[in-house]
């Protein structure tokens, strides 16, 4: 026995029947498709923008620690093959601004305030360029 002849039986008529196909349910579905690929890209740009991508173990440059000068200025301390660098980070261009002696271990976050507050620049390079 079909579904068709089921129904006919129970006395539905089949006209009164909607299709669950209808145009309003395949709109509902691909709503929510698109909305789970476009919170699956966000969340992609999110880590790429908070730098969860591409820092692995097997690095061979690492970033010490950051400051912000501005909008999109910044300022970077890196490692690369044991040699601590500072570089200056703007839209376009990566300049290198001091080449440091020794390792800089700042793995507090107290440290890194107390290195960085009510000090300028100028100072902060000449502490780390002393050590």
């Amino acid at each position: 026995m079909t579904f068709a002849e089921a129904l006919a039986k129970k006395g539905v008529d089949l006209a009164s029947v909607e299709s669950p196909m209808n145009l309003s349910y395949v709109a509902q579905i691909l709503i929510s498709f698109l909305l789970v690929i476009g919170f699956i890209f966000f969340m992609a740009w999110m880590m790429k923008r908070s730098g969860r991508f591409g820092y692995g173990s097997g690095q061979t440059i690492k970033i010490i620690s950051s400051m912000s000068l501005g909008m999109r200025e910044k300022i970077l301390v890196i490692e690369v093959g044991g040699e601590n660098i500072v570089v200056g980070v703007a839209p376009g261009q990566i300049r290198t601004l001091h080449v440091l002696d020794g390792n800089v271990e700042l793995t507090n976050k107290d440290d890194i305030k107390s290195h960085t507050e009510n000090r300028g620049f100028k100072q902060l390079i000449d502490k780390f360029s002393k050590q």
